[in-house]
């Protein structure tokens, strides 16, 4: 038994080989290129052409897709349509220095609008915040538009820029003011002056000023004033 059994093992290995082909191959010899003969027509022509260098950089242009398929066109033979040029012509004419609007917000005011429009989008609509702020529309589209915001350096100097501004402001109309009421007293020292003299002139020139000194120099009453100090009106 062990003798047969080695005899079967080696018959086996022997005829390996020969049970691995097909029935139909025992006496063909095996081809020379079995390892394609289930490989598509690509897999061929790919495997044929291995010898041929093959280009392997990239087109940048077509990857991101910057070529159009479109075919390329020609410039236009005509000329700028009218209705552009109609409408250069009336933007020209409406800013002829370009954009400047008359009334320019500050930086507060500008803050402030923009934060009544983030608020209730509804109700500050553009032409309410025009007439609000009392600029024009197209400030206020510009306003709403901008999202520009300065630095914080830029933003101090801003600052400090508008405080000066602010206080010279104030000063001058403070100036204003007291011009004003010196202006007014020296008038109304003119008309006192003016009706001594018309005085002068009806009494009879020197009779009228005695009588009228003499009426200077009696005792006047003292004026009384109200309840407390900062109570202006007198009664004499």
């Amino acid at each position: 038994m062990e003798r047969s059994s080695i005899i079967d093992g080696d018959m086996f290995s022997a005829l390996r080989p020969f049970i691995a082909r097909p029935a139909r191959c025992l006496n063909a010899p095996a081809p020379a290129c079995t390892i394609c003969r289930y490989t598509t027509r690509s897999a061929r022509s790919i495997l044929d052409d291995d010898s041929t260098p093959v280009d392997l950089s990239e087109d940048n242009d077509a990857v991101d897709g910057v070529r159009s398929t479109n075919p390329r066109r020609n410039p236009s033979s005509e000329k700028t349509p009218s209705t552009w040029q109609v409408h250069r012509s009336a933007i020209k004419e409406a800013f002829p220095d370009g954009w400047n609007p008359p009334r320019k917000l500050s930086r507060e005011a500008m803050e402030g609008l923009r934060q009544l429009n983030r608020v209730d989008p509804e109700t500050f609509t553009t032409p309410v915040l025009a007439e609000r702020f009392r600029v024009s529309p197209e400030a206020v589209r510009r306003i709403l538009k901008s999202r520009w915001t300065p630095p914080v350096e830029r933003r101090a100097k801003l600052l400090k820029k508008e405080a000066d501004a602010k206080a010279e402001f104030l000063s001058l109309r403070a100036l204003k003011e007291r011009m004003e009421t010196r202006r007014v007293m020296e008038s109304r020292m003119d008309m006192r002056e003016a009706r001594r003299m018309d005085a002068f002139e009806l009494d009879g020139g020197e009779e009228g000023i005695e009588t009228q000194s003499d009426e200077d120099d009696a005792p006047r009453r003292a004026p009384v004033r109200g309840v407390h100090a900062r109570d202006r009106l007198t009664f004499q």
